[in-house]
């Protein structure tokens, strides 16, 4: 036998020998081929990382992405991860403060914060892991004198029942209820209502009404929603249920009118779109836990899992 069959005929029984020593304990729980070559991959210039553990904090738009990559990504290594919400303002000042690793936050840092992040030497990089439409959304009272057709309306239209000139539904269409409008919002800080604000308010030159109730997240502006008759709110698309009326919304009464959905926020065409970021102190070192997350959050599976979540993939899925 030659020295380089040996040698092959070696690394082979080695790789047995150690497959068996890794998995004779437990002969029912054998992974596949695939998954034992992935196990033993190793990689000494960032095995470090397999030990860290990351805190992230912020957005509740992106929370469920936030937490169902964790949890894929902790089945996959023995790391431990934390996830938690309290708005994109917590997000990024917790980045700027040192808090967290990485925060989550569904518009970008606001000029005051880019300020407060240079005061502090914080660098903020913000990564773009998905898409976004925020959905305009009614309780079922609102349309059914519409005789099951869905309630319409022009970005304008939201912006006048938000500022307060539209009081009562019957003053948008007489098949509404001739009742008074309960509006919700989201609390200051909020990427959501920033960016809703952003496009519905702002354009037109119109301030928020007064006397809206103030919801602290998504879960809790969709619950409202639906318990209480003749309300307005908006939520992320991976919010919107079949236990509220999601609305068409057009720029303009001319149309045409587009549904929430991930389809037409991918196609450019809903009027209320924005990107979801993840947002570090600087650029993550190369080969740090920070860099391997976010690495598997823009991966094929974690742009599935964005699509599970109900939110538009903006890199290649698994299906791709």
């Amino acid at each position: 036998m030659s020295r380089a069959a040996w040698g092959l005929t070696t690394t082979a029984v080695f790789l047995v020998g150690l497959l068996l020593g890794i998995y004779g304990l437990a002969p029912m729980l054998q992974p596949s081929p695939e998954e034992l070559m992935r196990k033993l991959r190793v990689f000494p210039e960032d095995s470090a990382w397999r030990s860290d553990s990351l805190r992230i904090i912020g957005s509740t738009t992106v929370l469920p992405i936030g937490e169902s990559c964790a949890k894929e990504f902790m089945k996959l290594y023995n790391v431990s991860i934390v996830v938690e919400g309290g708005g994109s303002g917590r997000g990024i000042s917790g980045v700027i403060d040192g808090i967290c690793d990485i925060g989550m936050a569904s518009r970008p840092p606001k000029p005051e914060e880019l300020e407060l992040a240079e005061e502090k030497g914080a660098a903020l990089v913000l990564h773009k892991i998905a898409a976004d439409g925020i959905a305009v959304i009614v309780h079922p009272s609102v349309v059914e004198g519409l005789g099951g057709e869905p309630l319409k309306l022009t970005v304008e239209d939201v912006s006048k029942i938000y500022s307060g000139e539209y009081v009562k539904w019957s003053d948008l269409d007489p098949r509404l209820p001739d009742k008074e409008i309960i509006v919700f919002t989201r609390e200051p800080g909020s990427g959501t209502r920033d960016t809703f604000e952003k496009f519905v308010l702002e354009p037109f030159k119109r301030e928020l009404r007064s006397d809206v109730s103030v919801q602290p997240s998504n879960p809790a502006m969709r619950a409202s929603v639906e318990k209480t008759p003749y309300s307005i709110g908006y939520v992320g698309l991976g919010f919107v249920t079949g236990d509220v009326k999601a609305v068409l919304l057009a720029k303009t009464e001319d149309g045409p009118y587009y549904e929430p959905t991930a389809e037409n926020v991918k196609a450019g065409v809903y009027p209320i779109s924005r990107f979801l970021y993840m947002v570090t102190r600087g650029y993550p070192e190369s080969g740090s836990l920070v860099d391997r997350f976010l690495d598997f959050v823009k991966s094929p599976r974690g742009q599935s899992i964005v699509e599970e979540c109900g939110f538009v993939s903006i890199y290649p899925t698994e299906e791709e």
